[in-house]
């Protein structure tokens, strides 16, 4: 059979397209990979190119090895001689051969993130500075993210690149980095990129070698490009030109480590002649999925327009679920799968929940629990499991046993205090010699020799904290004591003056653990700390350390959309669709940002086969403070003949003392087929609003002539729909959502009319 018999059109057109550029613009679902294997098949067995003359590259070790073995599979043991690598693969192959030109000796070692954190925190210990206070981590990345910019490898001083709001010198830390890693002959992974175009640029003796060497080029996922990949593309594929390039402008989602959308949207002005292919037919998503997608990412303005056309046909209309708190949120999500499962024999393992930030998975996470629901957390631990969550536990711990040695070993130096080795060694060489627990002999002084600033501060913040614990008349109750020791102990100001991605998120999973103290005691208004602890213990040892595993690989997989990328399950549910998470509050205030997240939208819809369901609560809790929360503009996106709304009302979870959440029995299920909240959509005509959650809310005074969720309009900005009611009489105030944005009026001096 022929190797183009499978293939649609425009797939046989960009694989017969051999000669001069070529930019693909591979739609989602839409078959690429199948392309570009084929493509690399023709050219050997067609056109009779030897293999060492293609040069393909890709993102991920797996997805090249992947391609490898599907051309081979077509061709023969040829296909596995082709140059398929990934970039940084393809870079230690130029500078193995050719560093010498730059002064890097063939034999260079490739340093990790652990060994760069290595190199790190001695630098950090000859500055003097507490590589436990200031975390090596969080500097390597700092350092990466300014060798991924453009500037950098166009020369730029990276000192004028870094940050200067840090306590800390960190354009000597990175000089000293460098030096480091020079003097023993290594490169980190930003270094295999940059360097081999300090190769391709500096030495047209080796830029012509590898020409003669490679006379086709595959590009894959190009819109997650950086400055240096995609330079490294254009020096190589100079003299032939045969250069093909393959993505998709609406995927890219990458930015924050590098990836630069301009060199898809771009590729036609640098390449004037290129051939320009759209893979438009989709083979994954039932038509009103691909169609809900396609609605959201038309409002992106920086992108290349499509039409995609779904070759699954029709299917079950996408699903919006508009809960009244974060808890109705996952009750609904888990009885979906456990519905579909009944009814219609889908297994764990057809089910994945996206959510924008890792924080989000703890609610989703306690009802799986308690539904005996296997899952699994895709790159990222089990919420019970991550640093900053057992680290705050051991707080708590402690706090309520202070002969719990582990616990204290633990958080005595966490964050940095300046408390070393020695000084803990002395410590229980003292308990030791006196009979006396650790803790003892740092409450009682009993330690000789200078004792460490940081030991007394700490031992002045625990005996405070232990005096002030919960459980007796006139205590905090349990979330503000939570609250106390986070801020007390100085975690949280730790983290906010790191300033990185990673800390942020450590910030957002400490706020989730500290709604999930208010849930308890919300159950358990009487229970003592000790008794949370016991709970808590119960709830996380009771399962099996990975219940994918367990379960056979049969297990609902949880993500961040991020993780998504690449893979496909017949149902999805896109959890958290509310402004400030997603879109997420860093991105909302550039219209870069907000097309990132667009996008990344697009990307978790398109992951879906057979169904999507995308959930938003009206409440989220907030560190122990409850937030009205607007939903998200994407859904708003959404035309309304394609969504069925439903609105899932739960006043959230207490807790039965045995370490099981479980929901109060006071909510109520309800759904309308109507046009999604908060409109308008691009249907032809107004639908009405989804049902309300329970009876029209009006103002606290109950005199408001306006309810929540009512349409208005406004003189100057047309229709919107009451999302917040404050006040009452003369002081009634209204927060309209007009689109995206949404404007607060005095009600008295507002002219308004309700809609029909």
């Amino acid at each position: 059979m022929n190797m183009l018999d499978k293939l649609n059109e425009n797939q046989k057109k960009a694989v017969l397209h051999t000669e001069g550029p070529l930019l693909i613009f591979a739609g989602a679902g839409s078959g690429k990979t199948r392309v570009i294997t084929h493509r690399i098949a023709y050219l050997m067995e067609e056109m009779h190119v030897p293999p060492w003359s293609i040069f393909a590259v890709t993102f991920t070790n797996k997805a090249a090895e992947e391609m490898k073995n599907r051309v081979a599979s077509m061709i023969g043991p040829a296909g596995r001689d082709v140059f398929i690598r990934t970039f940084h693969s393809a870079s230690v192959y130029i500078l193995r051969r050719f560093g010498t030109h730059i002064g890097i000796p063939g034999n260079f070692s490739i340093f990790d993130q652990s060994d760069q954190e290595s190199v790190v925190k001695r630098i950090l210990m000859e500055m003097h500075l507490d590589p436990k206070k200031i975390r090596p981590s969080a500097i390597v990345s700092k350092i990466s993210e300014v060798k991924d910019r453009a500037e950098l490898v166009d020369g730029t001083d990276p000192a004028s690149l870094l940050p200067e709001s840090y306590s800390y010198d960190l354009s000597e830390i990175y000089r000293l980095y460098h030096e480091e890693l020079k003097s023993q002959n290594a490169l980190d992974f930003n270094d295999l990129l940059i360097k081999t175009v300090e190769v391709l640029r500096g030495s047209p003796s080796c830029l012509a070698s590898l020409q003669s060497q490679w006379r086709y080029f595959m590009i894959d996922e190009y819109q997650d490009t950086n400055y240096s990949q995609y330079l490294i593309s254009k020096y190589l594929s100079k003299g032939s030109r045969n250069i093909c390039v393959v993505g998709d402008d609406d995927q890219s989602i990458y930015s924050w480590r590098g990836a630069d959308i301009r060199n898809i949207l771009n590729f036609e002005s640098d390449y004037p002649d290129a051939r320009v292919i759209t893979l438009d037919r989709n083979y994954r998503s039932t038509e009103p999925i691909l169609e809900a997608a396609q609605a959201v990412i038309r409002h992106n303005e920086n992108r290349k327009d499509k039409d995609l056309k779904s070759e699954m046909g029709d299917g079950e209309p996408v699903t919006w679920c508009h809960s009244s708190n974060d808890y109705g949120e996952a009750e609904f999500t888990v009885n979906t799968i456990m519905s579909l499962k009944s009814r219609e024999g889908f297994s764990n393992s057809d089910f994945a929940v996206f959510y924008r930030t890792n924080a989000q998975s703890r609610v989703i996470e306690d009802l799986l629990r308690r539904k005996s629901i296997p899952y699994r957390v895709v790159g990222g631990l089990r919420f019970y499991d991550r640093k900053e969550i057992r680290d705050i536990i051991a707080y708590l711990r402690f706090i309520v046993n202070p002969l719990d040695q582990v616990s204290l070993m633990r958080i005595i130096n966490t964050p940095a205090r300046g408390i070393g080795r020695a000084t803990i060694d002395r410590i229980r060489s003292a308990a030791a010699e006196k009979s006396r627990s650790p803790w003892e002999v740092i409450q009682g002084s009993l330690l000789t020799g200078k004792v460490p600033k940081g030991l007394t501060l700490f031992r002045d913040v625990m005996t405070e904290l232990m005096e002030a614990l919960p459980g007796v008349p006139g205590s905090k109750k349990l979330s503000q004591f939570v609250m106390d020791i986070i801020e007390s102990s100085g975690y949280r100001e730790n983290l906010l003056d790191e300033k990185s991605a990673e800390s942020t998120a450590r910030l957002e999973n400490i706020d989730e653990f500290v709604n999930s103290v208010y849930d308890y005691e919300s159950g358990q208004p009487d229970a003592a700390m000790q008794d949370f602890l016991q709970d808590i213990s119960l709830f996380t040892t009771e399962e099996s350390p990975d219940a994918g595993q367990d379960s056979g690989g049969n297990a609902v997989t949880l993500m961040t959309v991020h993780n998504a990328k690449g893979l496909e399950f017949p149902v999805v549910f896109i959890t958290g669709l509310e402004e400030e998470i997603f879109p997420h509050r860093l991105s909302i205030d550039s219209d870069e940002g907000i097309e990132e997240e667009r996008r990344l939208c697009y990307v978790g819809i398109t992951r879906a086969k057979e169904r999507v369901y995308l959930t938003n609560a009206e409440l989220r809790r907030t560190f122990g403070t409850l937030n009205y929360r607007e939903p998200s503009r994407f859904i708003s996106e959404i035309p309304g003949h394609i969504m069925q709304v439903k609105s899932y009302h739960s006043e959230g979870f207490s807790h039965n003392g045995n370490g099981v959440f479980r929901r109060r029995e006071t909510g109520a299920r309800k759904s309308a087929p109507s046009a999604p909240y908060p409109a308008p959509s691009p249907s032809p005509s107004p639908s009405p609003s989804p049902a309300p959650l329970s009876k029209p809310e009006t103002g606290p005074g109950g005199s408001s002539a306006y309810s929540l969720h009512e349409q208005v309009l406004h003189p100057k900005y047309g229709v919107g729909r009451i999302i917040k009611i404050e006040g009452s009489g003369d002081n009634l105030k209204l927060t309209i959502l007009f689109g995206s944005s949404s404007k607060t009026f005095m009600e008295k001096y507002t002219p308004l009319e309700k809609c029909p």
